[in-house]
């Protein structure tokens, strides 16, 4: 008797698995979250390149629209593109990119040196700084283009007056950057660690470089375009290799459309390295908390 009542409850009640058994819906992961607004904050960014674009292309007669662009003068993206193609597959541009590459990584190694430097020399004199800094500021409102010129005609056309001028161009931010570290290094942390008997090393390596890294990583971030820019001033005012000599070759004949080729191809090596600076920046400064996980 107990056992038939107890089938009798058993097929009149749902059990428990039955009734919470839910559908299944999807779950996504926090890497994939990340990723996916990662794609939207990329497509956001994109928009309005993309109808600058669009407009640009319709403007200059596309999809049988009457033209009110002349390309002659602005050129067209989709010649553009066709350009960039060209440099790209003949692989002659290859070596200017080098040339240009290498005179303005040279003279951003040099800016680093000297701005790092002064900065530091500087920043731990007083009396220095107020001689020095005036001139500093005198000769960063010098426009770098007015001095190319006298580069190519102290130095010559080669190597060296492209590495100086890409040097000059690239050393006032990060000397700026590291004397605004330095000067914002907290006086307390600096007293804590003098009291627990810290030496100069020991302060230089857990206080002061800590400190100042991520201001210097900001200037180099700064300084590569300007690095950039300085060799191809200097490639366009007298070289025969390099970007800037194609550029001007290319604007010589009136192509319009190699020309943004170029500037386009130029852009990119930038953009290139400016990502490989915050790669190194977040591999270097990975004790630093990252503000999107607080």
């Amino acid at each position: 008797m107990k056992t038939t009542r107890h089938k009798i409850f058993t097929l009149g009640q749902p059990t428990l698995s039955a009734t919470n058994k839910q559908p299944k819906t999807p779950s996504f992961q926090p890497h994939q979250i990340q990723g996916w607004q990662r794609l939207q904050q990329l497509a956001i960014q994109l928009t309005p390149l993309a109808v600058i674009l669009l407009v640009w292309e319709i403007g200059t007669g596309a999809f049988n629209i009457p033209q009110f662009i002349e390309p002659a003068l602005v050129g067209k993206p989709s010649a553009i593109v066709q350009e960039i193609w060209k440099l790209l597959s003949s692989g002659s541009i290859f070596q200017h990119i080098f040339v240009t590459f290498q005179e303005a990584m040279t003279g951003l190694a040099l800016a680093m040196t000297g701005g790092v430097s002064l900065g530091i020399l500087l920043a731990y004199s007083p009396s220095g700084a107020k001689i020095t800094l005036p001139y500093v500021q005198i000769f960063n409102s010098l426009p770098r283009i007015a001095l190319a010129p006298f580069f190519i005609v102290w130095f010559g056309i080669g190597l060296l007056s492209k590495v100086l001028l890409a040097a000059l161009a690239a050393f006032f931010p990060i000397f700026f950057t590291t004397y605004q570290g330095l000067q914002s290094i907290e006086r307390e942390l600096v007293s804590a660690f003098q009291v627990m008997g810290a030496n100069r090393w020991q302060m230089l390596y857990m206080v002061v470089l800590p400190s100042v890294l991520s201001w210097v990583i900001a200037g180099i971030r700064t300084s590569l375009g300007m690095a950039l820019v300085g060799a191809l001033v200097a490639e366009y005012i007298g070289s025969t290799r390099g970007l800037g000599y194609l550029l001007m070759s290319a604007q010589g004949t009136l192509n319009v459309d190699q020309a943004w080729a170029i500037l386009v191809i130029l852009a990119s090596i930038s953009v290139f390295l400016d990502w490989g600076v915050r790669v190194l920046e977040a591999y270097v400064l990975r004790w630093r908390p990252n503000p999107r996980e607080l």
